[in-house]
């Protein structure tokens, strides 16, 4: 069920500044293995509009630009797409037969604020990190089910332009291993899929104005 005007609100009115949202998010995460259920819904996933996509929550490329400018920054070849996420859906709604995310924040608060539900008529579909490579772009992106992904948060790795901080890896020891080769990212934390759902909407850039777009609370 979609979230009404005043959920909304209220929602918005809780967040107060995205810092205190951030630090939120990396009190609850813990480490842990996720499980699937048997009983989800499990739907193919869609192809990608590498070329001309955008995201559903936040309008950005879903592959890098050539060569790398947008909008005042200068981006690696394969940034965008490396937490490429997609709602692949089981009957298509006004021509669409998936939804598209440059980043799992992303998707994860279109799901929340349209009450989007994964295995039901859907499944919800990360880019595994671990098996990416980014020179090779698009063409390296892996989908794996979100349900059975784990993800690594990085307190100092926007992972994407909407400076997210969450990558999507096959296995615990993938991420693990992941964050041993990066000491950049600084703090980490391993979360399940469980988890990013029940601390949505998660913080990432302009969720606010975001949130309250989509909920048609602006013109």
């Amino acid at each position: 069920m979609q979230k009404n005007r005043r959920e909304v609100i209220r929602m918005l009115s809780a967040l107060g500044a995205s810092a205190a949202l951030s630090q939120a998010l990396a009190q609850h995460m813990q480490p842990m293995q996720p499980a699937a259920p048997a009983s989800l819904e499990t739907i193919a996933a869609k192809a990608i509009p590498w070329d001309s996509g955008k995201c559903d929550f936040c309008e950005m490329p879903l592959k890098t630009p050539a060569p790398g400018a947008w909008m005042g920054r200068t981006f690696a070849p394969g940034f965008f797409e490396q937490t490429y996420s997609q709602i692949a859906l089981k009957e298509a709604k006004q021509g669409k037969d998936a939804h598209h995310f440059e980043s799992i924040a992303c998707m994860v608060n279109y799901a929340w604020i349209y009450g989007i539900r994964d295995g039901v008529g859907t499944t919800f579909y990360v880019t595994d990190r671990g098996a990416y490579d980014p020179a090779k772009g698009p063409a390296a992106v892996s989908l794996i089910p979100a349900r059975q992904a784990v993800y690594l948060w990085g307190e100092k790795r926007g992972w994407v332009v909407m400076d997210a901080k969450i990558a999507a890896f096959r296995s615990q020891e993938a991420a693990l291993a992941f964050a041993r080769a990066n000491p950049d990212l600084g703090r980490t934390r391993i979360l399940d899929w469980q988890t990013l759902l029940d601390l949505a909407p998660l913080p990432e850039m302009n969720l606010v104005s975001l949130l309250a777009k989509h909920a048609g609370l602006l013109k």
